[in-house]
C-alpha cells in the first residue's frame, strides 16, 4: 500500500523504513524500524503510534476505557501526563469522564517507579514526575526522553534510555572493535559528527580510537537496520556502509560523505534520506505528474526548477507526455515547488473542466455569470478605457470581448478562456479559478488589491496578471531571462524595497520583486493625454521630478510621456487602488461599513481625510461610516486609520475584504 489514512492524522501517511523522532509519542533517538511518514506536515509516526487504536482498556485507569485523543490546534490546552508528567503532545489516550490522561509512550511501556540495579550508576534510581526541563548527568542532552529518574544519594539524573548503558559497547555497524563512552573533551574527533547519521556528536558519545569511528547515543540506542528491502527505492536488498566515505547518490546525482546504503549487484548507492522519495508527484512548474527515474537516456538536460544542468546518469524525475522535461530529485521534493502527494496508485484527475459552454455561434455560457449567456463581439470594437473587463478590471482596449446580452458584464475573449485549475509556481498547492463579484481582496503576490478573477487555493490568492507569469520571465528592462525566487530576501532593482520573494538572473546580480515584475509597460493617466511608459534608465536621483507631485524621482523605474517630456512616480500614476472595479461597492467585514471606489479627474480631485493630500490617484475610496462619509486616497491610509496598523502588515498579505 502506498498511502494509508489514519484517525491519528488528518492528511495520508505513507511508509517509511524507519522513524528517528516520533510526534505521536515525541520519542526522539536512532532508528526506529518502521514507521509512517507526512510530507505535508513533515512530521514522522512510529507504526504503533500512527495506527494507535481508537479505544483501549489499560491498567492504569481499570475503571473506564480511555479514548484517542488527537490535537488539531497548535496552541491548544496544555496537558501532562498522569504517569510520566511530561506535557502531552500530537496523540494520547484520556478518559471523558476523569479527566485522565496519558501519552502513547505509557500506554506501551509505563516507566517502573524504582530501578534497584541500572548499569550506568551503582544506586537505585527514583522516577520523577513533573520535572521541568533539566539535563541527564550521563548523557548531557537536556531533551531527549520524557522519563527522567534520579539518585538521591548522590543528586544525579538519568534518562530511562541512559541507564543501562555501558562504558563499553560492541555496535552492529562496528564489529571489529568496541566502542568506548567518552565526553568531548576526552577525545579529538574528526568533523564532530556521528559517523552514521551526521548528526552533531554532543557531550558524550561512543566512539572507536583505533578506525576514528564516532556514534551518538541516539545510534546506539536504536542502530540503524544493516539491510532494507524497500521497493519504493530498489528492486534489491540494500545493506548499509557504516564508514566516512566519499559518493555520489544514485537517486539524486548530490555528493555524499557517510554511511550510504548501497547494492553491490547493481553497483547502487543512495543517501539515507533518499530512501524514501515519492515516485509519482505533482509539481507547480508543471502540468503533468512527473515520475522519479533511475537515470534519463542521454542527452542535454535542462531541470525545470533551477533551470541548471540534469545529469542524465543519475536519478532524476521526469514527464512521461513531455520528453524532454525533468527535474533534480532534489528540486522536485522542495517545499514550495511539490504538493506533498504521492500519486502512485492514484487514478490520473478528470480533464479539465472549461470555463464555459458554447451555446450556439459566437454564443457562450460562462461559469462567472450564470445568469445570462455572454456574446462575442470582434469587429468595430471601440476602447474608450471606461469599460473595464471583470477578470482582470484592465480596460477593454480595442480588444475582442464578451458581453452580457442583458447587462453590462464583459469579459476580454481571452480572460473568459482562462483555465479553471492550473499550477503556478507561487504555490506548491493547485489554484483553483473564482469570480470576482462583490468581493475584493489583495494577491499574495504584488499585494495590490484587487476585484477581478484570482486564482485561489487554501491560504493564497493571486489576481490574474499575476498568474499569467511563468518562467523563465523576459522582461524588457534585462537581457536575460529570470527565475523566481522564494524567500530569498532582496533588494528590488526597480522600486529599491526589500522583497521577500523575487524574479532574479542567474549570471547577473539583476532582480525584480513580485510586485515590479508585473507594472504594466503602458498606462494612461488623466493628467496627461498621451500613453505613458514605463521607464528603466538609471539616471541619478534629484534630477528628475515628478510632474504629479512635484517629489523628486529617485533612481528607479518611473513613468515618461516622450511627446511632453515629463515624468512621473510609478505610485503616482498607478496608486494602490487601480486594480479594483470603480463605481462598485466593495463588501467588507465590518457591518457597519460600507466602501465604494470611485475615479478621480481633473474636476474631481478630493482631499484625503486621513493624510490630507489631494494625490493625483487614478481611484479613491468613499467609506461610508454610520455618522460621516470619508474619502481615502490609498489602502494604505485606510488600514492605518480604520485598523490601528500600519501598511507592512497589508504588505504581507493580510486580506481585509472576503
Amino acid at each position: 500500500m502506498i498511502r494509508i489514512k489514519l484517525p491519528t492524522h488528518k492528511h495520508p501517511l505513507y511508509p517509511t523504513p524507519w522513524v528517528r523522532i516520533c510526534d505521536g509519542c515525541y520519542r526522539e533517538g536512532g532508528y526506529k524500524k518502521d514507521g509512517y511518514r507526512c510530507y505535508e506536515c513533515r512530521i514522522y509516526f512510529h507504526k504503533e503510534c500512527a495506527e494507535s487504536s481508537l479505544e483501549i482498556n489499560h491498567p492504569s485507569h481499570p475503571e473506564h476505557p480511555l479514548h484517542l485523543y488527537i490535537i488539531a490546534k497548535k496552541y491548544s490546552e496544555v496537558r501532562n501526563c498522569k504517569l510520566c508528567g511530561e506535557k502531552l503532545y500530537h496523540i494520547f489516550y484520556h478518559c471523558p469522564l476523569c479527566e485522565f490522561v496519558v501519552d502513547t509512550a505509557c500506554i506501551k511501556n509505563q516507566p517502573p517507579y524504582l530501578i534497584e540495579h541500572p548499569k550506568a550508576h551503582k544506586h537505585s534510581l527514583v522516577h520523577l514526575k513533573n520535572v521541568k526541563t533539566d539535563r541527564c548527568d550521563f548523557c548531557g542532552y537536556i531533551f531527549f526522553s520524557r522519563y527522567l529518574y534520579k539518585c538521591f544519594q548522590c543528586q544525579l539524573k538519568f534518562h530511562f534510555e541512559c541507564l543501562n548503558l555501558p562504558l563499553e559497547i560492541t555496535h552492529p555497524c562496528h564489529p571489529k572493535h568496541p566502542l568506548k563512552f567518552l565526553t568531548r573533551e576526552e577525545h579529538y574527533f574528526l568533523d564532530g559528527k556521528c559517523c552514521i547519521c551526521g548528526d552533531e556528536l554532543w557531550r558524550r558519545f561512543y566512539h572507536c580510537s583505533i578506525c576514528k569511528f564516532s556514534v551518538d547515543l541516539a545510534c546506539v540506542r536504536n542502530p540503524p537496520p544493516l539491510t532494507i528491502l524497500f521497493a519504493k527505492t530498489h528492486d534489491h536488498k540494500i545493506s548499509l556502509m557504516p564508514r566516512i566515505i566519499s559518493f555520489n547518490c544514485d537517486v539524486c546525482g548530490m555528493n555524499g560523505d557517510r554511511s550510504p546504503y548501497s547494492c553491490q549487484r547493481c553497483d547502487f548507492m543512495i543517501h539515507q534520506s533518499c530512501i524514501d522519495l515519492p515516485e509519482i508527484i505533482n509539481v507547480n512548474r508543471h502540468e503533468h505528474r512527473v515520475s522519479r527515474r533511475l537515470h534519463l537516456y542521454p542527452g542535454n538536460w535542462i531541470c525545470g526548477v533551477c533551470y541548471k544542468k540534469v545529469d542524465w546518469s543519475y536519478g532524476a524525475y521526469s514527464c512521461s507526455i513531455c520528453p524532454n522535461y525533468a527535474i533534480h530529485s532534489t528540486c522536485a521534493i522542495e517545499d514550495e515547488v511539490w504538493d506533498k502527494l504521492e500519486l502512485k496508485g492514484t487514478p490520473e484527475e478528470v480533464q479539465e473542466i472549461k470555463p464555459f459552454k458554447v451555446i450556439g455561434e459566437n454564443l457562450i455560457h460562462h461559469f462567472s455569470h450564470e445568469e445570462h449567456y455572454l456574446q462575442l463581439n470582434e469587429e468595430q470594437i471601440k476602447g474608450d478605457g471606461n469599460v473595464r473587463c471583470e477578470a482582470c478590471v484592465l480596460p477593454i482596449n480595442y480588444q475582442a470581448f464578451y458581453s452580457c446580452v442583458q447587462c453590462d458584464f464583459i469579459l476580454h475573449k481571452t480572460c473568459a478562456n482562462l483555465p479553471r485549475k492550473k499550477r503556478h509556481m507561487y504555490n506548491d498547492k493547485p489554484f483553483i479559478l473564482k469570480s470576482g463579484g462583490m468581493t475584493q481582496f489583495n494577491c499574495s503576490a504584488c499585494y495590490n488589491w484587487f476585484s477581478g478573477f484570482r486564482y485561489r487555493t487554501e491560504s493564497f490568492n493571486i489576481d490574474v496578471k499575476c498568474s499569467e507569469l511563468s518562467e523563465p520571465i523576459f522582461h524588457e528592462s534585462h537581457g536575460c531571462p529570470l527565475y523566481y525566487i522564494h524567500r530569498n530576501q532582496e533588494d528590488c532593482i526597480a522600486c529599491g524595497r526589500r522583497c521577500k520573494s523575487t524574479f532574479k538572473c542567474n549570471d547577473c546580480k539583476f532582480v525584480l520583486g513580485t510586485k515590479c515584475v508585473v507594472l504594466p509597460k503602458t498606462t494612461k493617466h488623466w493628467y496627461d493625454e498621451h500613453i505613458l511608459s514605463l521607464c528603466y534608465d538609471n539616471h541619478t536621483k534629484g534630477e528628475l521630478c515628478c510632474d504629479v507631485c512635484e517629489e523628486s524621482i529617485e533612481k528607479y523605474w518611473f513613468y515618461k510621456c516622450d511627446i511632453c517630456c515629463v515624468a512621473f512616480h510609478t505610485k503616482c500614476v498607478l496608486g494602490d487602488l487601480s486594480l479594483l472595479m470603480p463605481g462598485r461597492s466593495i463588501i467588507t467585514y465590518y457591518d457597519e461599513l460600507r466602501i465604494e471606489v470611485m475615479q478621480t479627474s481633473p474636476s474631481f480631485l478630493p482631499r484625503c481625510y486621513y493624510c490630507r493630500s489631494r494625490r493625483a490617484v487614478p481611484f479613491v475610496l468613499r467609506a461610508f461610516y454610520p455618522k460621516q462619509t470619508v474619502l481615502v486616497c490609498s489602502s494604505q491610509c485606510f488600514l492605518y486609520n480604520h485598523l490601528g496598523t500600519d501598511h507592512y502588515i497589508f504588505k504581507e498579505g493580510l486580506v481585509l475584504f472576503g
